[in-house]
């Protein structure tokens, strides 16, 4: 059995979960925001696609309330992914949990924007993959290192 040693290095691994919350944090104020200039109430989730249509305020709540839950539905992969690739390599870890950070802030203000309809300003955020997909790589390797 390979040892795991959590080194000094790991202090980054957990930074990037910390600033992970800060995102998730920022998201919730952006809907928020949102909610209240479009005057949509609790508990509904969105405004209609009739209501939506007919006043960019609401279609923009929309926009950041699917931007926050999009974060929502891969948040748990990223934070199980860059735990365990960081335990092995805690800075490549920490670099690819960033730039899949700074991703999600790009998808969702891509989002948001009320020029690109249908969400197609979200693929400004494309380059998360590369984060998402190194820390995939990292994990792999990291229980190939454990179990060889």
């Amino acid at each position: 059995m390979a040892p795991i040693v959590i080194s000094r290095d790991y202090g980054f691994v957990f930074a990037t979960a910390t600033a992970s919350t800060i995102i998730n944090t920022w998201h919730g104020m952006k809907v928020t925001s949102a909610r209240q200039k479009a005057g949509i109430p609790y508990p509904n989730p969105y405004a209609t696609a009739e209501q939506a249509d007919k006043d960019i305020n609401k279609y923009v709540f929309n926009c950041w309330q699917r931007a926050h839950q999009n974060y929502l539905e891969n948040y748990p992969a990223f934070l199980a992914l860059l735990f365990i690739s960081g335990a092995r390599y805690p800075l490549y870890a920490a670099g690819a949990g960033a730039i899949w950070l700074a991703g999600r802030i790009a998808y969702a203000i891509g989002y948001a924007n009320p020029q690109g309809k249908e969400g197609k300003g979200r693929m400004k955020g494309a380059f998360q993959y590369v984060g998402l997909f190194g820390l995939l790589g990292l994990s792999g390797k990291t229980c190939w290192d454990l179990l060889a």
